[in-house]
C-alpha cells in the first residue's frame, strides 16, 4: 500500500500541521505502509504529484489555517490539480489535517473536503482542532492518541476499501469519465458475445479486467496473510502475552540473538521469558536475571503493547516502562515485534 503526504502549510518550526504530519509519517511506517511526502513550496510540482498520484491509495492533506482558510501554497496546487485532470484523484481517500492555534480549523476542514468531492475523491478521516500550544503535540498523550487513531483508521478504511455516499458536491468531468467507462465495459461485452462459444477465452478476457485482476490480488494478500497466522498460531501457549508476541515474531535475522524478561509489576508469578535465537521464538512464564534486557511494566501498559497501540521504545522513553541491560537490543524489540489491532 503507498500513501502520499502533501504538505501546504506555513513550514514554521511550530506548525501544528506539520508536527502532526510527522507523527502520521511515523505511525504509517510503523504499519509497513509506503510513505511518500511533498512540501508545497514555490516550485511548480504538481505534475510530478499526479504523476505519483495513478500507484497511490490514499492522500494526506496538511495545511495551515490563514485567515479563516487554507494556506495560499495548498490552493495553488488544488486549483493547478483541477486544471490538469481530476481523473487522477478518482477512489483515492482523503485524511485531512487542519490544526490551529486560533480558529477557522472547521472552515478551511470543510472546504479541503469540499474540493476534494469535486477533484472525484473519497472522504476518509479528518484530523481538526484547535491546540494551544506546539508542545502539547509531543507531550500531549490524549492528543498523540487521536493523531495515532485517526492515522490507523485511515489505514483501515483504504484497506477495506469502504464505501462512502455521495455527496452533492458535483464533479463537473465525472459525466465524460462515467461515458468512457460504459464504453469500455460494452465493448468488453461484445467481445465476450463474438466468442460466447469459447469458455476460455471469455474467461481470459475478464481476467484482464484491471478491477478483477487487484481484487484477486488483494484475496491473495488476505490469503497468505491467514497462512501465516494460522503457522504461527500451531505453537501457541495459552498465556495471552506469551501467545502475542508469538503471533507478532518477524525477525528474518538468523545472527540476531537475545533473552528478554519481561518483569509484570502488578502480577505475581506471570512475568514472561521470551529467547529468540535462529530466527525462531521461545516464550515461557519464568524470571531470568541474566536476561540481556529486563523490562519491568505494568499490566496495562503490556496491553497497550500486545495491542499495537504502544511501541516499547515510546513507552520507555516517555516513563510508561522501565528497562535495563542492553539498550541497543531493546530497540530492536520493536522491529521484531509487529503487534497490529483490528
Amino acid at each position: 500500500m503507498k500513501i502520499l503526504i502533501i504538505y501546504g502549510g506555513s513550514g514554521l518550526a511550530d506548525d501544528l500541521s506539520l508536527a502532526a504530519v510527522k507523527r502520521i509519517h511515523t505511525v504509517l511506517n510503523e504499519l509497513e505502509v509506503e510513505v511518500k511526502q511533498y512540501n508545497l513550496e514555490n516550485t511548480d510540482i504538481t505534475e510530478e504529484i499526479t504523476n505519483e498520484l495513478q500507484s497511490t491509495k490514499g492522500v494526506v492533506l496538511a495545511t495551515t489555517v490563514e485567515w479563516m482558510g487554507i494556506g495560499g501554497r495548498m490552493q495553488t496546487f488544488l486549483d493547478q490539480c483541477y486544471a490538469y485532470n481530476n481523473q487522477y484523484f478518482n477512489d483515492k481517500y482523503l485524511m485531512s489535517v487542519i490544526l490551529t492555534k486560533t480558529n477557522g480549523d472547521r472552515d478551511a476542514s470543510n472546504y479541503i473536503l469540499k474540493c476534494w468531492d469535486m477533484l472525484g475523491g473519497l472522504e476518509g478521516v479528518n484530523v481538526c482542532g484547535k491546540i494551544d500550544r506546539f508542545v502539547e503535540l509531543e507531550t500531549n498523550e490524549e492528543i498523540i492518541s487521536v493523531i495515532d487513531k485517526k492515522t490507523e483508521d485511515f489505514y483501515r478504511i483504504i484497506r477495506q476499501k469502504r464505501n462512502v455516499l455521495p455527496t452533492g458536491t458535483e464533479n463537473f468531468s465525472k459525466p465524460v469519465i462515467d461515458q468512457h467507462i460504459d464504453d469500455d465495459v460494452f465493448a468488453k461485452m461484445n467481445i465476450i458475445d463474438e466468442y460466447v462459444g469459447d469458455t476460455k477465452t471469455k474467461a481470459k478476457i475478464i481476467e484482464e479486467d484491471p478491477y478483477i485482476v487487484e481484487q484477486r490480488q488483494d484475496i491473495e494478500e488476505i490469503s497468505d496473510f491467514l497462512k501465516q497466522q494460522l503457522n504461527k498460531n500451531t505453537n501457541l501457549s495459552g498465556n495471552k502475552y506469551i501467545d502475542r508476541f508469538l503471533e507478532a515474531f518477524i525477525c528474518e535475522d538468523s545472527s540476531f540473538t537475545c533473552t528478554y524478561n519481561i518483569i509484570i509489576i502488578n502480577q505475581k508469578n506471570k512475568d514472561i521469558i521470551l529467547k529468540v535465537k535462529d530466527k525462531k521464538l521461545a516464550g515461557f512464564i519464568g524470571t531470568d536475571v541474566k536476561a540481556d534486557v529486563i523490562i519491568n511494566v505494568e499490566a496495562n501498559t503490556l496491553d497497550e503493547i500486545i495491542k499495537g497501540k504502544l511501541t516499547v521504545q515510546r513507552g520507555f522513553l516517555t516513563g510508561k516502562l522501565k528497562a535495563k541491560g542492553n539498550f541497543t537490543l531493546l530497540y530492536e524489540f520493536d522491529n521484531i515485534f509487529k503487534f497490529t489491532d483490528f
